[in-house]
């Protein structure tokens, strides 16, 4: 299945690819087509994976070079990993078409959409691979791209500061994810995610008992230990408590459209690997497994955080002055929420847990989107002195609320659905304070989304050359879709995708079959062979 490897190697070619063509050609015009051709390629073929992936009812191995794991690189895509990167790629094809509008003529742009290719090539390589050394690789390719694009406008202070923030922050981060990737290496022998996973499994040990030859010494204390230092990395990723507070710096100083996508596609990286190490990894939530004791510490840690991180950043919303800032402190609350859903250790947890995160990643990006076209026409960050473009353009005016609507949760909308499964969850485990931060924190984030939305739709409409920007093309052709998307997003259409990525993380016995089996075949392979 070739494609699962074309993606990320494809965006990485085109990314290296923009600044070499600039050498020969000056027209911006161009480098908008390109970038977003190779965001559509990138959707054709990961949408194509996903496909594959369920149409075969089992994960897809990809052997790099050939070599079969665990002696080489794999990637492993399972319905889980499969649908967020299609997804992230088709949030990502707006973004696109988004930032032809913001950038215009802007001389940077062949620098910006390089480093956008590589950020989106980095996201998609994090779900693919199932290598735990690639995956660190993964992890530092986003990392560069993102602290680059904050940087993007390296003659503001702010800008620089909180890239440099972000950066030495990550690098830290980054530092703990290596260390866990040596524990793994020295306590399990091998970096090949199926086949640390067999250690929980005491059934795949029997079968497979070659898999044990070099498992060594206290391994439920390096689990421990691989967990703590892995579960920081992703914490950070994601910016939920404690390690939340490079994002409202980072997200506000960005590029509009790279707001966007740190807020809506950056932070889900940092809750797919948790919820693949603590799921099908480590299977600290299986019942079966043999790191099962250990989950009654993780549930408490990582519901804490969550629901931390929820009701703090929402409180945080109401003081904010700065528009972008609050949009930030937005995506803490809801992937606190993300992280409440899924510390449960339930089918259902883990299934509203997916749901909310694509809700979030849309009406995200849509929001950030939107305010954005405020914020270029107005001139400012300053929520009170932003002009209402929604009075101008009912397409911005509409999005903004649509957008705003759904991250609260009201119906028809897709965020609605997903809050809704969070709730169910929470009853179903008994879990009722859950209940009540999920329903407070959507109760002082709508006070601070109407911060926003009044001056902005509501207000005093802007005139000249901003006013004429409003009705350019790429604005509905960015906005329209991930309004529609939205409204999708509802159980009738979606249902049946969250139920196979839901199996696909609970239940690791078809990750860890395949890795094996790709073992297995390669050396049954060269001994028919020889």
């Amino acid at each position: 299945m070739h494609s699962v490897a074309v993606v990320p190697a494809f965006l990485v070619a085109t990314a290296f690819a923009l600044p070499l063509l600039y050498l020969r050609v000056r027209a911006i015009k161009v480098f908008h087509g390109v970038a977003l051709a190779a965001t559509v390629v990138a959707l054709a073929l990961s949408s194509h994976t996903y496909a594959h992936v369920l149409s075969r009812g089992a994960p897809v191995v990809y052997r790099m070079g050939g070599w079969p794991p665990p002696l080489g690189i794999v990637y492993e895509v399972d319905a889980f990993s499969a649908l967020l990167a299609a997804y992230t790629a088709l949030i990502l094809v707006f973004v696109a078409v988004y930032s032809s509008w913001y950038l215009r003529e802007d001389p940077g742009a062949p620098y910006y959409y390089s480093l956008l290719l590589g950020l989106e090539a980095g996201l998609i390589g994090i779900y693919y691979t199932g290598d735990a050394f690639n995956l660190f690789v993964m992890i530092e390719v986003l990392g560069i791209t993102c602290y680059g694009l904050v940087a993007y406008y390296r003659n503001s202070r702010e800008a620089v500061e909180a890239a440099f923030k972000y950066a030495f922050f990550g690098a830290m981060a980054g530092l703990l994810y290596f260390l866990a990737a040596v524990l793994t290496y020295s306590s399990f022998g091998n970096l090949t995610m199926g086949f640390v996973a067999t250690t929980s499994r005491p059934i795949f040990r029997y079968l497979y008992p070659f898999t044990d030859l070099f498992v060594w010494g206290n391994v439920t204390g390096a689990v421990v230990l691989i967990l703590a230092l892995s579960l920081w990395t992703f914490t950070f990723k994601a910016g939920v408590f404690p390690n939340h507070f490079w994002l409202p710096d980072a997200h506000p100083a960005a590029p509009t459209p790279i707001s966007a996508v740190l807020s809506g596609l950056v932070v889900n990286a940092g809750a797919y690997t948790s919820m693949r190490f603590l799921y099908t990894i480590f299977g600290v939530y299986d019942p079966l497994s043999t790191f099962y004791e250990l989950s009654p510490y993780f549930k408490a840690v990582l519901s804490a955080v969550g629901a931390f991180s929820a009701i703090f950043a929402s409180t945080m919303m109401l003081i904010q002055k700065d528009a972008k800032r609050l949009i930030a402190y937005s995506t803490i609350m809801h992937l606190g929420l993300v992280f409440t859903g899924f510390s449960l250790g339930t089918e259902l947890g883990i299934r509203a847990a997916t749901y909310h995160i694509l809700a979030h990643s849309a009406g995200k990006a849509l929001l950030f989107m939107s305010v954005g076209v405020a914020i270029e026409v107005s001139g400012t960050r300053r929520i009170s002195e932003l002009n209402a473009v929604g009075r101008l353009s009912p397409v911005v005016g509409a999005s903004m609320v649509v957008a705003a609507l759904s991250l609260v949760g009201l119906p028809p909308l897709g965020g609605f659905f997903s809050k809704f499964s969070l709730y169910q969850a929470f009853i179903e485990a008994g879990r009722f304070e859950l209940v009540a931060v999920l329903l407070v924190s959507s109760g002082i984030a709508l006070l601070g989304y109407l911060k926003v939305i009044q001056p902005a739709v509501f207000g005093i409409p802007p005139s000249g050359e901003g006013a004429r920007r409003l009705g350019e093309w790429s604005l509905r052709a960015s906005f329209l879709p991930l309004v529609a998307l939205l409204i999708a997003l509802n159980p009738l259409l979606v249902s049946w995708l969250l139920d196979r990525a839901s199996e696909a993380v609970v239940y690791a016995d078809g990750y860890i079959s395949e890795a094996l089996r790709s073992f297995v075949e390669y050396f049954g392979g060269v001994s028919a062979g020889g």
